[in-house]
């Protein structure tokens, strides 16, 4: 039975004005982990002990997203970038521009990991400015897959449960 999954709330209604709508059960895993993997998805992305600390960890993304909202995040990404996955953008005072994933921050210092996966921690007062970012470093892959890569993709995301 295909039936077209039901959008709701704003990062669904932007993920349908892609034009790509999910059929129920579509996909095939296998077919989205090799495409995963051959897109350069693991330069960012972490599942189990393969990839990087640079974007979230997707181990056991299955478990805490509906196939809707994967699709949304792989094709309009920046409709929803959770606060854990906010990225930093410091100019230093001698000019020196760094940028990473956010971990912490305090009234002294920001610490967070960069795009070399090196832990860093910069005190306030060695900077000029610093900008969380309300965008993520993800780009929309709307206009780079089509709609069958995309279905497989969410069916192999969809199947991560955190035991691989």
């Amino acid at each position: 039975m295909n039936k077209l999954t039901t959008f709701t709330g704003g990062l669904a209604a932007a993920a349908m004005a892609t034009g790509l709508v999910l059929a129920q059960g579509a996909g095939d895993p296998a077919k989205g982990k090799a495409l995963f993997e051959s897109s350069g998805c693991m330069n960012c992305h972490r599942i189990g002990d393969k990839g990087s600390h640079t974007g979230p960890d997707l181990s056991d993304i299955g478990d805490r997203r509906t196939p809707e909202r994967l699709q949304a995040s792989i094709l309009t990404p920046d409709a929803e970038v959770l606060p854990e996955n906010r990225y930093v953008s410091i100019v230093m005072k001698d000019g020196t521009k760094v940028r990473g994933r956010l971990l912490n921050q305090d009234a002294f210092s920001i610490q967070f990991i960069d795009t070399k996966e090196q832990l860093r921690s910069v005190l306030k007062s060695n900077m000029k400015e610093s900008e969380i970012l309300d965008k993520g470093l993800m780009p929309s892959f709307q206009s780079r897959l089509k709609a069958d890569d995309v279905a497989n993709i969410v069916a192999y995301l969809g199947s991560l449960k955190g035991s691989e």
